[in-house]
């Protein structure tokens, strides 16, 4: 700049009037500098609750076709948050499942549930179904044979006969006989899906045994599902002592159940009449729900060698089972198709492939695990340690499913059983949607914390000034 140019400008700005400045201007600044960041921490807010949203949102996945419907070949524990099917239904199962030891399987009651079931549907999407203690697949539950139904005795809290459309989320609650509100546990569906059996009992023990223990008695009942209509079959002086895994089967028809009754097989119509009576022993058992062959011909029965109770762990796990037959129409000994013996604490027959081979859930005895000459039957969710479901045939034993640690049961719709549909694709479950417990659980959390940190954007971190 040169020397002429500075004066001038020099000159001028003496000329100027001074510039009137605020008393309280660093504070303007200050306030502004806060308001920018306030919007910023909200802003922030806005976009976490936003992102918050699609926990609950369903992802939409391509449905299979009746053809393409098939067990997968392998399956997954599911996410802790998983949604149940009434938040979110996702269709018909080809599968479900249950367990513990792992947070996906069962949790804690606080923030969680104790007790779920797994659906996994022929999308190969993942649901829930929440039962509020430890549940067990087959047994308290039991999914319809076109695989669009779930029969179970408690539903988060609800312990009536609940039927759950696993298509729209919808639950339909059975009463027992005399109209009580509770309990009904679920015990088999009919091939065609009109009848259902339940064992009713009342909530609390109704009376001693002779050591001053308190039991419940139970009935067997079978419900017509359209009109929730309940017919009385059999009285258990003790609904501890009914073995879950071979309480009965419905013939293919519809027409006859064959119902264990302690030791005592016995072959039932409709009505509850007797048609003929078989005492089995102490360790011949009804395989099953499945027991019966394909033509309702012959009925199926699984027979112990090794212990019975009380047994060790080892003993438990030793425990070796072999098949045979009953005349469907006398109750006598009888031939059927050749099946290779299996070892496992319990064995449940769950229908036949291709009408030859007998598909059924192996059940492994727990680490660690001793019974007593009280304990509950052999196929009890403490006493199970894994399933595996296996294909039995003369051929020998394939597995068909082998699921991950800590699955306890399994059940599948008899559809795909009988179609021999096994082996489709393994999906791993997606994390949404999450169940709404668990949104308000993340929702907070997230705002929680983004409004830290907008007050720490907002007023900054307090700093100790040195001395000058």
């Amino acid at each position: 700049m040169s020397t002429r140019l500075r004066e001038l400008l020099r000159a001028a700005g003496d000329t100027m009037p001074p510039a009137r400045l605020p008393g309280d201007l660093w504070q303007r600044g200050r306030r502004r500098r806060t308001r920018q960041r306030v919007a910023v921490g909200l802003a922030l807010l806005l976009v976490a609750v936003a992102a918050a949203v699609p926990w609950g949102v369903r992802s939409p996945r391509a449905p299979l076709g009746a053809a393409g419907a098939a067990v997968p070949g392998k399956v997954f524990v599911p996410w802790m948050w998983q949604a149940t099917v009434r938040q979110a239904p996702a269709g018909p199962a080809s599968v479900v499942f249950s367990g513990d030891g792992s947070l996906g399987l069962s949790g804690d009651k606080l923030i969680d549930d104790e007790g779920k079931l797994v659906v996994v549907g022929r999308d190969g999407s993942y649901r829930t179904l929440l039962d509020g203690s430890p549940a067990t697949a087959g047994e308290s539950a039991q999914v319809s044979p076109d695989g669009r139904y779930v029969a179970q005795g408690y539903l988060e809290g609800d312990p009536g006969l609940n039927i759950v459309d696993l298509v729209t989320g919808t639950v339909r609650r059975l009463a027992g006989p005399d109209g009580a509100d509770c309990c009904v546990e679920s015990v088999g569906w009919s091939r065609d899906g009109r009848w259902l059996l339940g064992l009713a009992h009342h909530r609390m023990a109704d009376h001693l045994d002779a050591k001053g223990n308190g039991i419940s008695r139970a009935t067997l009942v079978l419900f017509e599902v359209a009109t929730g209509a309940a017919t009385p079959l059999v009285e258990y002086p003790d609904l501890a002592r009914v073995r879950r895994a071979s309480v009965a089967a419905f013939s293919p028809d519809s027409q006859r159940i064959a119902v264990t009754v302690g030791t005592e097989l016995r072959m039932l119509d409709r009505s509850g009449n007797t048609l003929w009576t078989r005492d089995l022993g102490a360790r011949r058992h009804l395989v099953g729900p499945g027991a019966f062959t394909p033509d309702g011909a012959r009925v199926g029965t699984a027979t112990l060698e090794g212990c019975l109770l009380p047994c060790g762990a080892a003993e438990l796990g030793a425990r070796r089972w072999t098949f045979g037959y009953l005349d469907g129409a006398t109750g006598a000994d009888t031939v059927g198709p050749s099946l290779p013996a299996v070892t496992g604490v319990a064995v449940r027959g769950l229908g036949w492939r291709h009408g030859t081979d007998l598909v059924a859930v192996v059940l492994r005895a727990g680490d660690d695990v001793a019974t007593y000459p009280d304990s509950p039957p052999d196929s009890d969710f403490y006493t199970a340690g894994h399933a595996r479901l296996v294909a039995l045939s003369g051929g020998g034993a394939e597995t068909l499913l082998d699921p991950p640690a800590g699955v306890k049961a399994v059940d599948v719709p008899l559809d795909l059983v009988e179609a021999g549909r096994f082996g489709g694709p393994a999906v791993p479950p997606e994390p949404f949607p999450v169940r709404g417990r668990f949104v308000v659980l993340g929702a907070g959390l997230v705002m929680g914390l983004v409004f830290v940190v907008g007050v720490v954007v907002a007023f900054g971190i307090p700093r100790r000034r040195g001395r000058r």
